[in-house]
């Protein structure tokens, strides 16, 4: 899991943007009507976001507007989700600028949530389906690759040690928390072990989001395709084990600097740490 910095993008702007592309009049005004409920509730979304407590919005702030064309959150609710469909994803749409601005904040064009992924599209943390009042709200959409979308789908927790980590709001970057050991015959598998000093909540939600995106299967396959390479570097222009283990706890070395919590750094680790593996394992 990477990192990103928090959008710093105008709520209103997105949002009257959206909006003001909408043929309907009825419809825009009706929606032009929800900026505040909108304002609000993204303030909440922030506010909850910053605790770790993303998981309270389950229910919609609805507040009493006095306004003789204001209508109940029911009935617009599929306005609310079109502005994202119809306003903010076509690319011949104005709105669409926000779209690409959003998706390019992800260094490298890797997605946050794996590291391995390109980017490809906009993730709503939370549903646009179950939350519609959030569907361009900037915070609430992360840029991801496709495999991350399509595994979370509209899945959201419903309990604070349920909750996936947000590249917004979440720092678990800082100690390291994703593992691997080195199986015979030659295989990396990969864990999630916290550190001790972590509170239970912390340490549920990296395994969570270890399980949601299915990551280890994930890693585990981009392991085979370097072990492969190893193999053949090591067999063809290493001639000790001492040789090899050196190399691998440069590599290891090398990654950790860049990210402490990243696949590489969790591979080269246990093989730098396995015995087995610097002597015969890497011919296998």
């Amino acid at each position: 899991m990477r990192t990103i910095d928090k959008p710093d993008l105008n709520k209103i702007d997105i949002y009257n943007t959206c909006c003001s592309s909408i043929r309907s009049s009825k419809e825009q005004e009706d929606l032009k009507n929800y900026l505040y409920i909108y304002l609000l509730n993204g303030a909440s979304y922030d506010y909850e976001s910053c605790h770790g407590d993303l998981y309270k919005l389950q229910s919609i702030i609805k507040p009493v507007v006095n306004h003789k064309n204001f209508i109940e959150y029911e009935d617009i609710k599929d306005n609310l989700k079109k502005l994202y469909s119809q306003q903010m994803l076509p690319k011949e749409k104005t709105a669409r600028k926000y779209y690409d601005k959003l998706k390019s904040l992800a260094l490298l064009e890797r997605c946050p949530f794996c590291g391995i992924g390109i980017v490809t599209t906009l993730d709503h943390y939370l549903p646009k389906t179950e939350f519609p009042i959030f569907s361009v709200l900037p915070y609430n959409l992360v840029a991801c690759c496709k495999d991350c979308n399509t595994d979370k789908s509209t899945s959201y927790a419903t309990t604070q040690n349920t909750q996936t980590l947000h590249p917004y709001y979440d720092n678990f970057t800082t100690e390291q928390w994703l593992f691997a050991r080195v199986l015979q015959p030659l295989k990396i598998e990969f864990y999630v072990q916290p550190p001790v000093s972590w509170n239970q909540i912390d340490k549920n939600r990296v395994k969570k989001h270890f399980y949601n995106y299915k990551l280890e299967k994930r890693f585990s396959v981009e392991a085979s395709n370097v072990l492969a390479t190893l193999s053949h570097k090591f067999t063809q222009y290493f001639t000790s084990a001492t040789d090899i283990k050196n190399e691998l706890e440069r590599e290891y070395k090398i990654h950790k600097d860049l990210h402490l919590n990243s696949w590489e750094t969790a591979m080269y680790q246990a093989l730098s740490q396995s015995d087995w593996y610097s002597n015969e394992g890497h011919g296998n």
